[in-house]
């Protein structure tokens, strides 16, 4: 992406601490645009993930860079200068630095895409806690490759990877696996590189978000177990009905009870809450949050969703949530 001006004069001006506003400004929004297209890509697969709470992808891009432009009581932006610094090889040329820049939010991206699988689906937490066990276990390794993790085997003798990106595995090849491949939960990541391996001419290397999203939707229970790996299965239908039960009583004790809402309203409220836990199980909220409750409300504008119910429904949603992670926990 060509600029009208020098992302390499500006990021050593902010090294510096001598670039202006307006130099920062620029920066950012190069930056803002690199995140948005990276959204963009993923969004296509995360969107119910992404959009279950009624942000833009614009706004997202936002929140993924601002980590990178946090600064110092002495206003040094710390993260992005280290960076800089300690890039290899050395930054000397606006097309290196128009590279680092990408990466830096690349990397921003994938991990701000990461917390926020983790914040809004419970199931999708405990998953990858389960495999993230296992790569340990087994000695995998994650590596970040175009803005996604990856799993990998192991490194080469001299110490560095060895992976061929023009051939990765994406969302779809994971998607596409056979269903033989996903028999036991404790092997599952060594079959699915064997699989690679010999049955295909992919590079060995697993998308982690891709495969935890996949796992999830073909058999959630039994790929969530304790540290221990044991064999005990999680029963995801007995734990979303707990979960609605539990919400539905906040909901009788915090807004029924106090008159803050009408029986008729509640009763419209706890279904679209189950229609929210029929869709967590079946891969993610699909709408935004506000469409549950105005296809329950049919009469109900978006404005009137935000002035009299927003606050409300997106607790109730929360605390769904939370007790859904609670659940599985213990």
């Amino acid at each position: 992406m060509k600029t009208a001006y020098s992302v390499l004069k500006i990021l050593q001006s902010i090294c510096d601490n001598k670039s202006s506003h307006s130099e920062v400004n620029q920066v950012i929004e190069l930056s803002q645009r690199y995140a948005f297209s990276y959204l963009k890509y993923r969004n296509k697969n995360l969107s119910k993930i992404l959009m279950s709470e009624d942000v833009t992808l614009q706004e997202l891009a936002i929140d993924a860079i601002a980590p990178l432009f946090e600064t110092d009581g002495n206003g040094l932006f710390v993260k992005l200068v280290k960076a800089f610094n300690e890039w290899n090889p050395k930054i000397e040329s606006e097309e290196q630095s128009l590279f680092f820049l990408n990466r830096i939010v690349a990397k921003s991206v994938e991990k701000y895409v990461s917390i926020l699988l983790r914040e809004s689906d419970p199931f999708f937490s405990k998953i990858l806690d389960s495999i993230n066990y296992l790569i340990e276990k087994n000695g995998y390794a994650k590596k970040q490759i175009l803005g996604t993790t990856y799993i990998l085997e192991k490194k080469c003798n001299d110490g560095e990877w060895n992976i061929g990106i023009k051939n990765l595995p994406d969302r779809d090849f994971i998607d596409e696996l056979p269903i033989s491949v996903f028999k036991s939960a404790q092997d599952i990541v060594s079959k699915i590189f064997e699989y690679i391996k010999t049955e295909t001419d992919k590079t060995p290397a697993i998308p982690l978000n891709a495969l935890v999203l996949k796992l999830k939707h073909v058999n959630a229970s039994s790929y969530i177990y304790k540290d221990s790996i044991s064999e005990n299965k999680t029963e995801i239908d007995s734990i979303l009905e707990n979960a609605v039960e539990k919400t539905f009583h906040k909901l009788q004790e915090s807004y029924i009870d106090k008159n803050k809402i009408v029986i008729s309203e509640g009763e419209l409220i706890k279904k679209a809450i189950e229609k929210i836990a029929f869709d967590m199980k079946d891969g993610g909220i699909d709408v935004g949050l506000h469409k549950y409750l105005m296809e329950q409300m049919t009469n109900l504008s978006f404005d009137e969703y935000k002035s009299k119910y927003q606050n409300t429904f997106e607790y109730l949603y929360k605390t769904l949530k939370k007790e859904i992670a609670d659940q599985l926990v213990n």
